[in-house]
């Protein structure tokens, strides 16, 4: 009885001994199983993080490439731009006039044939005792404005001359000869060397002073203009101490508001700027 329950106690022990062997050869398959997976999963990640990074390369490139044609579409509008700024102002210039800002007064001279592009009358309340005055059609709005605005400043100005003709300051001037002689040439320019040939000169009275326009710096519309005139794009053309004609204080010019500021606010006189300068003003004239 006791052997046979050594024997049970063997065998059972045995099965044990067998079914843990078998177990653990089951375990050690798993785990090599395991280890190859692990195994395949590194190198799959290891591929995947190549690929990654690869793709980060790509991704940056594009980046870089999309950067640069950012920047080159954007250089290429400003050129555009640019160019059409440039061509703007080339049709501008081809229909401005180029004689508009030349230095007249014994400098250069107008010829007998020429005209201005276009000229207006002057409206008829404006000027002085109603004659019949024109100017430079393009430049009329800013003079109108100005003649309006010294209305109501309580500064009233009249127009006492505006375009002359060259037969016109021909006749002018034979005038003044007849009466001043050679004194003449001190206030009154030789027919072509007039800036009222250019249509955008005019001579300032006041309802008071009428034909005695020649004392209007005495008056508070002349200080008016000293102050204001700029800003509607004229500039006095002979001040005291210029070397081309005696002070004529009534005697202003239109030169368009950028080259009037630029004067005003440095203390210029038009005829003191070089010729090439004053140019460059000439495309923004009528701005």
């Amino acid at each position: 009885m006791a052997l046979g329950g050594a024997f049970l106690a063997i065998a059972g022990l045995s099965y044990g001994v067998y079914r843990l062997y078998e177990e653990n050869k089951t375990l050690e398959g798993d785990m090599t199983s395991l280890q190859g997976t692990l195994e395949k999963t590194q190198k799959n990640l290891e591929e995947v993080t190549r690929n990654g990074a690869s793709l980060l390369d790509a991704l940056s490139a594009e980046q870089t490439k999309a950067g640069f044609l950012q920047e080159q579409a954007t250089t290429f509008a400003q050129a555009v731009q640019r160019l059409s700024g440039t061509v703007t102002n080339l049709e501008k210039l081809t229909k401005t006039d180029p004689e508009l800002l030349i230095k007249y007064s014994k400098v250069y001279f107008l010829n007998e044939h020429y005209i201005p592009a276009s000229i207006t009358l002057i409206p008829n309340a404006f000027v002085f005792q109603g004659k019949e005055e024109y100017f430079n059609t393009k430049a009329l709005l800013h003079l109108n404005e100005l003649l309006l605005a010294s209305q109501v400043a309580g500064t009233e100005l009249k127009i006492i001359s505006g375009y002359r003709s060259f037969e016109r300051q021909q006749d002018l001037k034979s005038q003044y000869k007849v009466v001043y002689g050679t004194g003449a040439n001190k206030f009154s320019a030789e027919q072509g060397y007039s800036e009222h040939q250019l249509g955008t000169a005019v001579d300032f009275t006041t309802p008071l002073l009428g034909a005695r326009y020649e004392k209007i710096d005495t008056s508070t519309q002349y200080f008016w203009l000293q102050e204001n005139a700029y800003k509607y794009g004229f500039v006095l053309s002979y001040p005291k101490g210029n070397t081309y004609y005696m002070y004529e204080p009534w005697h202003w010019r239109f030169v368009g508001l950028e080259l009037a500021t630029k004067l005003h606010n440095e203390k210029k006189n038009f005829y003191d700027l070089d010729q090439r300068e004053i140019n460059d003003y000439l495309v923004k004239i009528f701005d």
